[in-house]
């Protein structure tokens, strides 16, 4: 908190439409709560009671009698997805029904999200993503509030369908205006939105993490996995989903000459069980592990322990040629050097910092050879870490939450 105590009075309200509340948000929070914000989350409802950061409230099923269509709807998500890939073709055709014949895209939201809302006064209503866009703008009207727009991606340019996609974008055109404060999380999206919605002053804040303190080799996964140490680890995480190369990964694995080099994939989802099915089909038990997800607390040290990183997304949409998501800063924070595919933000990062390389990683074919060179000179992997060790100094949380900061300073 500031020493004369500036700002300490003042609140912010954030909105969340997903169930796990984003690594970005609670930094955030973090770091408007360092300057002296109070703040609160308001998310959707866990399928199950868990532990949640104490700023975190979740919208209640009781909470509205506006909304009893779109609880009704919300129940039958959650219910179908236990069965369901999340971003597979089935569940994008369930979506897009629901979408266009249950419930609109834009007064479903706000249903859910108002009343309840209503009651958490705020001087800032951060709307996080585009779903919140038009529920932080009603709020703000209501609070008499300030308004802004977190755009943790160019969501409407997901793999929706055409008249998905097009609505949501009509909801961003229509909202987009009446915010005082823009915020996205690189520049090429930033430029997109300046483009789209004659906007001039869309700020940048990198989904950056806090960097590991310099510390002793883990040999975490060698040994969990009862890998040589002398051999290397290369590591995906996140979310097992469809959309995101890992089928095609696992391929390119039994291609792979280099018999030294290693695949871990860490995290959980519906493709686990399929992914696993996989690695036994192919041989390769010995070569490529699966790892449970693990608490975002205990993410960079398990991350740590691995030689390299790899993100072998495509631009499969828009949204996904423009990307950088949260692994890349957590391969930084963590000292990996990293295989990522060549879009334009990953080159930009990986390639324009010196820490690791950008190559085609489209086909079974180019990412095995691709793992193969990257592996294949470890002075320029050495390199690589050394250069990491001074650009996590920059690429970091505490970096972009100074930024933050003296953004929000305009609302004091």
């Amino acid at each position: 908190m500031p020493a004369d105590g500036t700002g300490s009075n003042r609140s912010i309200l954030m909105l969340c439409n997903d169930r796990q509340i984003d690594r970005r948000i609670l930094l955030q929070a973090d770091s408007l709560e360092e300057a002296g914000w109070q703040v609160r989350i308001l998310a959707m409802p866990l399928d199950a009671p868990a532990e949640d950061d104490p700023r975190v409230c979740r919208v209640g099923q009781a909470a509205s009698q506006t909304a009893i269509r779109e609880n009704r709807v919300l129940s039958m998500y959650r219910f179908v997805r236990r069965y369901l890939s999340m971003n597979g073709g089935v569940m994008r055709l369930l979506k897009a029904m629901a979408w266009r014949f249950l419930v609109d895209q834009e007064r479903f939201y706000l249903r859910l999200f108002f009343d309840q809302a209503r009651q958490m006064r705020a001087d800032v209503v951060v709307a996080h993503d585009l779903p919140m866009l038009a529920v932080g703008r009603a709020l703000a009207t209501e609070f008499s509030a300030k308004l802004v727009y977190d755009s943790h991606e160019l969501y409407c340019e997901q793999e929706f369908s055409r008249a998905q996609g097009r609505n949501w974008a009509l909801i961003e055109e229509r909202h987009i205006g009446a915010c005082d404060l823009v915020i996205t999380v690189n520049p090429s999206i930033a430029g997109e939105l300046e483009r789209r919605y004659q906007l001039d002053d869309v700020q940048v804040i990198h989904n950056a993490e806090r960097a590991l303190p310099p510390g002793p080799r883990s040999w975490y996964l060698h040994d969990r996995f009862g890998i040589d140490r002398s051999h290397a680890v290369l590591l995906f995480q996140g979310g097992f989903s469809a959309g995101r190369h890992l089928p095609e990964l696992i391929n390119a694995m039994a291609l792979v000459k280099c018999q030294t080099v290693h695949l871990v994939l860490l995290g959980d989802g519906q493709l686990a069980a399929a992914l696993s099915t996989q690695v036994k089909r192919l041989g390769l038990e010995r070569r490529v592990f699966l790892h449970p997800a693990v608490p975002q607390r205990d993410l960079l040290e398990i991350t740590a322990a691995a030689d390299a990183g790899v993100i072998p997304y495509q631009a499969i949409c828009l949204n996904n040629f423009y990307c950088t998501p949260n692994k890349l800063f957590e391969f930084i924070a963590a000292g990996l050097p990293i295989l990522a595919s060549d879009l334009p933000e990953l080159r930009r990062i990986v390639s324009g910092n010196e820490i690791g390389q950008v190559a085609d990683l489209s086909s079974v074919p180019s990412m095995a050879s691709s793992i193969d060179s990257f592996f294949q000179d470890r002075a320029e992997l050495q390199v690589w870490r050394e250069t990491l060790s001074r650009v996590r100094e920059r690429i970091d949380w505490q970096v972009e939450g100074a930024r933050l900061q003296t953004l929000y300073e305009r609302f004091r």
